[in-house]
């Protein structure tokens, strides 16, 4: 009995580690690399690589007369993200970086709401609004870096972009996960 709950344990750990392996937290001291791109190229379509990133968020209350604590985490996917070989380049690692580090302005922005707001008895309702409204902000400012910089290929746009991120992220520095 004593080696199956051993053999459970080793198993749930060698899970969880696998499932971290596979994704990235945004951390401002480990930038995305080459390595990062696990995923399986496209091939026949008008991309040449893509990142796929997201914000998750979730709440604990564990009873009405505890606070509320939040937790946003913007994160990279490896095994979804990829790109084609001939297209790596500096340029291009700085498209995917910016996009990544737009999913953590919206983080941060989000962490910001949710610590500033007062939540009743159920915190469900307004949690889930401000989730949406953030989700609805990202895409919009995803959407327009995407137009803007032409998928990364005018680099004047993309340090234009760089710049006003890097600030964003610095204004919300209190934010940080």
């Amino acid at each position: 009995m004593k080696y199956i709950l051993t053999g459970l344990l080793l198993a749930m750990l060698v899970s969880a580690k696998a499932q971290t392996n596979d994704t990235l937290q945004w951390n401002e001291n480990r930038p995305l690399t080459w390595d990062d791109f696990r995923g399986e190229p496209m091939e026949g379509i008008a991309l040449n690589g893509e990142a796929f990133c997201m914000n998750q968020a979730n709440f604990e209350r564990p009873n009405i007369f505890q606070k509320t604590k939040f937790k946003v985490v913007a994160i990279f996917d490896r095994t979804k993200s990829w790109i084609n070989k001939d297209f790596k380049s500096d340029i291009a690692l700085t498209y995917f970086q910016v996009m990544f580090d737009i999913y953590e302005v919206h983080a941060r922005s989000l962490r910001r709401d949710l610590s500033t707001s007062k939540f009743g008895a159920d915190p469900n309702p307004q949690f889930q609004e401000k989730y949406n409204d953030s989700m609805t902000n990202l895409i919009n400012e995803f959407n327009q870096f995407r137009k803007e910089t032409k998928l990364g290929a005018d680099t004047k746009a993309l340090m234009t972009w760089k710049e006003k991120v890097n600030e964003e992220l610095k204004a919300l520095d209190n934010y940080k996960n």
